[in-house]
């Protein structure tokens, strides 16, 4: 075992970085790998038709049918068992196994030409913690993690949780990987149940090291008590370790075959990306997954590797496992309209699919059919996607550091709150702006490239952050900051505002379009204006001119060349939470004071997102049609039928005409004049996606 550093809870990010770091830590097969397919089974002990409907003559007209880049199939899932006969001493082989599928799809994929990948379970194994539960990862009770509840244990107590610093890497893991390395020469791995699987462990090896590190006698119990951010650190250092222990077994035993820990450097795990995963994924949710992937793809695309998400063919409408729901495939519209969001940020896309039921390994000629409708959406893209870089106009920051010292869950990547976050982009979409996402990793070397910075009830920043922060917007910079907590790390002057009574739980009103509308927030700052102008007052009622409070609902300070604007609240937790119209115009209302008219605008429906890239000279406005063809129910999570929406009207600043405007994908083409220094693109309508690319503009 590597021992650890101390897990610093506040760490600062690192400024000697390019401008442009994208794609400077990538290890991807090549530009052409761009549309995959996903299969797994998740073998059991009781399975014995895997692979009996693999070979390579049923494979290949399916694999070539669908379009299929490259594929990554099933290994090893949580069950513990493999589809292959495995002969690692420990390996859990299903006793009645026939066929070896991974040899039939490793066949397959050389006659095709196509990367082979093997979807492998890590930290979650069930049978391995059957057989060894040394290995296992202990709960703060001294339970085996993923155990029955005492008093429902039919059997012989078992775990599925591995644990980071146990037997279980060296023991079965990497031999298996370089045994599937050796026996069929694959090209990469794909780690399932690895990040969201994982809580702190309290076996005596993790607890030793825990006080080793931070010189603490013993981790804490309950997620209340103030040394919890240090457990969780460590538990995330313990993981990463684990993680760049088996990328390096597997780049020593052959270079260029690659590896990814599913969910690792995503979203919900921000900071430097410095564990040696050679590209970056995640399986979106199976269900009303747009939202997920409208965050994931603004902050995977500032990580300097190559990405992809991984969209399910197939979702339930209750729950998995829910009988009276059973699992039926998406319309591929749906799936169209999850890419989109992806690749409009550069991102490539892979699709899962397991036909309900069947375990011999067949692909289903009907839904191969529906896949094969997506890859042509998704390639067709690829030449005007790939290789883009973003048009900075406001940057969201999802502070790292906050996440760390604020920590009060248990999983590593589900215990993460994001919520304000989403909140902010969701907003900020909705108002038609172009936004990134980055952690502080990401923006403090790139601060100033962007006009506006939205700060969401992040209070726990770094100290080089909130510095950074004041001298970008005295430099001329714009920030918006929201809650209550802020204030605390801006100060009264910078706002201009006194630093007020806080209150709990409470519900104002805050002016909104032509009415007031109810704002709750677990803490409100009622501050009084010092230097700083109102953009709004506080209300108790719906009447926006009526029984109005001294205290503003929001405030824009002129600082320097800059100004910042302050909401006292927790606004963006709350619309993220609620999603009231009236709340996202509150939002995009101080917004536009604060930055005013920017080089690019897009007035379109609300269900439209915007998405402002380049690529060359080429100044490239992506828009996503979000819009669904159905009411919304409960009880429904498709996306079908599709409707197209508009009009567009978009204007930008340019000292000169473009060469040309012109649509992409979907025909309609874009009326458009050069007057004094704008031109203006008017577009009737689009359906799921649609890009206006601009010929050599030149922004004043």
């Amino acid at each position: 075992m590597i021992p650890l550093k101390p897990p610093p809870i506040v760490k600062s990010p690192s400024r000697n970085l390019p401008q442009s770091p994208l794609r400077s830590r990538s290890a991807w097969h090549g530009p052409e790998y761009y549309f995959g397919l996903h299969y797994d089974l998740h073998a059991t002990e009781k399975d014995t038709e895997l692979g009996m409907r693999c070979s390579p003559k049923e494979l290949v007209p399916m694999l070539r049918l669908m379009g299929a880049d490259f594929v990554q199939t099933d290994c090893k899932g949580h069950p513990g068992y493999t589809s292959w006969f495995s002969k690692v001493p420990g390996a859990s082989v299903p006793p009645k196994l026939k066929k070896d599928a991974m040899k039939q799809w490793r066949e397959a994929t050389r006659q095709l030409g196509l990367q082979l990948h093997c979807h492998y379970s890590g930290i979650w194994d069930k049978a391995a913690g059957a057989k060894r539960p040394g290995w296992c990862s202990l709960d703060s009770k001294g339970r085996m993690a993923g155990a029955p509840p005492v008093g429902q244990n039919a059997g012989a107590p078992s775990g599925e949780k591995m644990c980071p610093r146990g037997g279980y890497l060296e023991g079965l893991m990497i031999p298996q990987m370089k045994e599937l390395i050796d026996r069929y020469q694959v090209d990469g791995f794909w780690i399932d149940g690895d990040l969201w699987a994982v809580e702190p462990c309290y076996c005596p090896r993790c607890k030793a090291a825990y006080t080793k590190a931070t010189g603490r006698k013993k981790p804490p119990l309950k997620e209340t008590d103030p040394d919890w951010p240090h457990w969780w650190n460590f538990t995330r250092e313990s993981f990463n370790e684990f993680v760049t222990r088996y990328c390096n077994a597997v780049h020593a035993h052959k270079p260029g075959v690659l590896v990814c820990s599913n969910w690792l450097q995503t979203f919900r795990d921000p900071g430097e990306p410095h564990v040696p995963t050679d590209w970056i994924s995640g399986d979106n949710a199976w269900v009303n997954g747009l939202d997920g992937s409208r965050c994931e793809a603004r902050f995977l695309s500032t990580r300097g590797k190559h990405w992809d998400i991984m969209l399910w063919n197939f979702y339930c409408s209750h729950g998995m496992g829910t009988p009276q729901s059973p699992w039926t495939p998406k319309p591929p519209q749906m799936l169209m309209q999850e890419a989109a969001v992806l690749l409009s940020f550069g991102g490539s896309v892979q699709i899962y699919e397991s036909a309900t039921d069947l375990r011999d390994g067949r692909l289903v000629e009907a839904r191969v059919l529906r896949m094969s409708e997506v890859g042509r959406f998704v390639k067709k893209r690829r030449a005007l996607c790939q290789g883009s870089e973003s048009i900075p106009q406001i940057a969201v920051l999802h502070s790292e550091t906050h996440l760390r010292q604020t920590a009060n869950g248990k999983n590593l990547m589900w215990g993460t709150d994001v919520k304000p976050v989403q909140g902010a982009v969701f907003a900020l979409l909705e108002n038609h702006y172009g936004v990134d996402l980055l952690d502080e990793w990401a923006l403090l070397p790139r601060l100033r490239e962007f006009p506006a910075v939205f700060v969401p009830e992040r209070h726990a920043l770094s100290k080089e952050m909130v510095e950074a922060l004041k001298g970008y917007v005295r430099g001329g910079g714009k920030m918006i900051v929201t809650g209550a907590e802020s204030f605390g790390r801006f100060g009264s002057e910078f706002l201009g505002v006194t630093a007020g009574k806080v209150e709990s739980d409470a519900t104002y009103y805050v002016p909104a379009t032509d009415t007031a509308t109810p704002l709750f927030s677990k803490t409100w700052r009622l501050v009084k204006l010092t230097t700083a102008k109102p953009l709004g007052f506080l209300g108790r009622t719906a009447v926006r001119d009526a029984e109005l409070l001294e205290h503003p609902a929001a405030t824009l300070n002129r600082v320097a060349r800059g100004a910042v604007a302050y909401i006292p609240a927790d606004v963006c937790r709350d619309f993220e939470h609620n999603r009231y119209p009236l709340i996202r115009a509150f939002i995009g209302e101080v917004t536009r004071a604060l930055v005013g008219k920017l080089p690019i605008s897009v007035q379109t429906p609300v269900c439209v997102d915007v998405a402002l890239r380049r690529q060359g000279a080429r100044t490239i406005i992506h828009l996503v049609n979000r819009a669904s063809g159905i009411p919304n129910q409960p009880n429904n999570g498709a996306i079908d039928e599709i409707p197209s929406v508009g009009p567009i009207v978009i204007t930008v600043k340019t000292a000169k005409p473009p060469a040309s405007v012109r649509t992409a994908w979907e025909g309609k083409k874009p009326r458009w004049t050069h007057k004094g220094q704008t031109l203006t693109i008017t577009l009737p309508c689009i359906h799921i996606h649609e890009a206006i690319v601009i010929s050599q503009p030149r922004l004043a």
